[in-house]
């Protein structure tokens, strides 16, 4: 039921590029088998030793080296002439599928905007390295009592008299991977007078300057993938300026919309979570000795869990063909994140209610219910991050529902 399931979330002959996205996936498949990075568990990417790091960054630059990130940047930097949108789409379900560590999204967050709106000179300096798997990126945007709402952030960044220098003082949270970045896309209001989405600029901030101070956070996982950014009286020059000075709200949402194509590759994780849900139901046992599967009950809720899974499949694949046609709709990737994140709890739920009444799991289902243990955890994690699951119904009251701002 579920290997069906995932067979036909493929966008495949029948969809944008046809036969040529068979064979082009048949490739990107066959080189993460050959080479491909093992990405232990989902939302554990910091590296825990040196050599793993500089697995991590050499595993990037050879998929930038085959064509398998970046197609899709102008060709003066490395992108490839022959590139389709489903592509990168593809990709990400290969590595989802191979259990493949993925590509940072605030990297990818990053190129796109350096090349949008960097200048020529911070195109040379900053996009070979990205490809090249030296430049780790975090983002600097979201901050203690601003959250999902970016517009309402309070670091400054103030000019001087000339405007070439800028002082930073503020404080961020949530960045992702900036204990081990080398750089960061950075959002400070450089005009403290401007309405909310005015006065904020966007900079490239090299993550060794004196004044940044980043302190990880130790998640509820027991691991720290996000971190806590002090800025004290950093020094920032034109050079940093990303696009134009108070311009920084359209670099941030341009960079945005670019990743907006890989919520399908959410179908793909979801199926495989439902794979490992009926293989903890197979391994779990009841009381009176036998398998949870075997239970009508649990056969019921695992009926409805893939139920769920279906209804967010034809949610993403709505949501990936109007976008691969540029036809989508502002609510479009709110409705995408919502759906697969609180379907993403409830199948996380489940386990755990699965685990909690069986009275052992056989040894070939001890490192599934591991993984449920940890998914449970992180998957709170994901109703966060990216815009809280609050803010992503409000987003669709307003833009989809017509309902008024409360």
């Amino acid at each position: 039921m579920a290997a069906d399931l995932t067979a036909d979330t493929e966008l495949t002959a029948g969809g944008p590029g046809g036969a040529d996205v068979d064979a082009y996936r048949q490739r990107v498949r066959a080189f993460i088998a050959e080479r491909g990075l093992p990405m232990d568990r989902e939302g554990v990417r910091v590296p825990e030793s040196a050599a793993q790091e500089r697995q991590i960054r050499d595993w990037l630059r050879a998929l930038y080296e085959a064509g398998y990130l970046g197609a899709g940047w102008p060709v003066e930097w490395g992108g490839q002439a022959g590139h389709l949108p489903v592509h990168d789409l593809v990709v990400m379900e290969e590595l989802i599928r191979g259990d493949a560590y993925r590509p940072l999204d605030q990297v990818m967050l990053a190129a796109h905007a350096v090349i949008a709106f960097g200048s020529d000179e911070q195109k040379r300096e900053l996009l070979p390295r990205i490809r090249a798997g030296e430049h780790i990126w975090c983002q600097l945007f979201s901050e203690p009592g601003a959250g999902s709402d970016l517009a309402a952030l309070r670091t400054r960044a103030e000019p001087d008299a000339a405007g070439e220098t800028f002082t930073v003082t503020g404080q961020k949270i949530w960045s992702t991977d900036a204990q081990w970045s080398d750089m960061g896309l950075l959002l400070a209001r450089t005009d403290p007078t401007a309405e909310r989405h005015a006065g904020i600029t966007a900079f490239v901030v090299p993550m060794g300057l004196p004044g940044v101070d980043v302190r990880p956070i130790r998640e509820m996982t027991g691991h720290a993938e996000f971190c806590e950014v002090f800025l004290d009286g950093l020094q920032l020059g034109r050079q940093h300026v990303l696009g134009e000075v108070n311009g920084g709200w359209k670099v941030v949402t341009s960079g945005l919309a670019s990743e907006r194509a890989f919520v399908g590759a959410n179908a793909i994780q979801l199926e495989r979570l439902f794979q490992d849900l009926v293989a903890l139901a197979r391994t779990a046992r009841l009381p009176d000795g036998t398998p949870a599967l075997a239970h009508e009950d649990i056969q019921a809720k695992l009926a409805a869990a893939l139920t769920r899974v279906e209804e967010v499949r034809l949610i993403v694949r709505d949501t990936v063909e109007r976008i691969l046609v540029e036809a989508e709709h502002p609510s479009d990737g709110p409705v995408a994140k919502l759906a697969y994140t609180e379907t993403n709890v409830a199948l996380s739920e489940l386990a755990l209610e699965i685990i909690a009444s069986a009275v052992s799991i056989d040894d070939d289902g001890a490192q599934v219910a591991d993984r449920w243990q940890h998914n449970f955890l992180w998957g709170r994690a994901l109703t966060i991050s990216g815009g809280a699951s609050e803010i992503m119904r409000g987003l669709i009251g307003r833009q989809l529902l017509g309902l008024p701002r409360a």
